[in-house]
């Protein structure tokens, strides 16, 4: 535990380039963000009862450490979002770097497609610890309440973003529910 809490706290300061945001407004651990659009790399798989997470995210970590037709490097940033939608379930990586998608080179794997991706206006719920299934539903049932609560219309899944490396310690992640609104 000592040493999973050294090295947590010696790679703490380690930091990835993120999507900025204009914060519209604040109340607790809930924000109304405004985003623009950026471009992003995403894989999909069919929902079934085993975790593809990990796939979904060796697939597209291979193509950002050069698994493309450049055999170019790219950036990792922050965070991985993941979302469900008509039984399949998405993970996208951020492209900060490129403003169009003929700016970065293309996947030798035919799995991930290079989008833009429009965020627009946003409600943003944060929490700490593990991203476990219930806690997951825990803070998407508080996001909707907020979101009916004000009167606010959901316009897309309700997405997780994850921002840390799998080392961190628990109490240090930072994760999000973020679902775009009306």
């Amino acid at each position: 535990i000592i040493i999973m809490l050294f090295t947590s706290l010696l790679f703490s300061e380690e930091k990835y380039k993120e999507p900025t945001y204009k914060l519209i407004e604040q109340k607790g651990n809930i924000e109304i963000r405004e985003y623009k659009q950026y471009v992003i790399a995403k894989t999909s798989t069919k929902i079934s009862h085993n975790n593809e997470d990990n796939n979904m995210f060796r697939t597209l970590a291979g193509y950002i450490f050069g698994n493309n037709n450049a055999n170019k490097s790219i950036p990792m940033t922050a965070p991985v979002t993941m979302y469900d939608s008509n039984n399949t379930q998405t993970m996208i990586f951020y492209m900060l770097d490129a403003k169009t998608t003929y700016d970065l080179p293309i996947p030798d794997n035919k799995n991930i497609k290079l989008e833009n991706f429009n965020l627009g206006k946003c409600a943003v719920i944060k929490f700490s610890w593990f991203t476990s299934d219930y806690k997951v539903s825990k803070y998407k049932e508080k996001l909707k309440s907020f979101l009916s609560d004000n009167n606010l219309i959901a316009l897309s899944p309700y997405m997780l973003n994850r921002y840390d490396p799998p080392w961190r310690m628990p109490f240090m992640r930072r994760n999000e529910i973020i679902v775009q609104i009306k």
